[in-house]
């Protein structure tokens, strides 16, 4: 399936569309949406964290795509991950 992106100003707006959408509406691909990669929430590695539960809308390699940022756990969040798992 195929998935487009409105962008103006070079950034993205809204959230992406089916191709079959568009093309019902419009009756063609207008300029101003750019193809899209939905990406699939990856897993974390030990003592990592995603930096929000969504991913953020980013160009990577010239398309749009979902981009999830991760980020180390704080010393105190690897204490909280410790105690709920009682590693030691």
């Amino acid at each position: 399936m195929n998935l487009f992106i409105e962008v103006k100003d070079g950034k993205p707006i809204n959230h992406p569309a089916v191709e079959p959408n568009l093309l019902q509406v419009f009756g063609h691909i207008p300029s101003n949406w750019e193809p899209f990669n939905r990406i699939e929430k990856p897993g974390t590695e030990i003592y990592e964290v995603f930096v929000s539960e969504y991913p953020v809308y980013e160009k990577v390699n010239g398309v749009w795509s979902d981009v999830w940022h991760k980020r180390p756990m704080t010393d105190e969040e690897k204490k909280q991950q410790n105690m709920k798992y009682r590693i030691v």
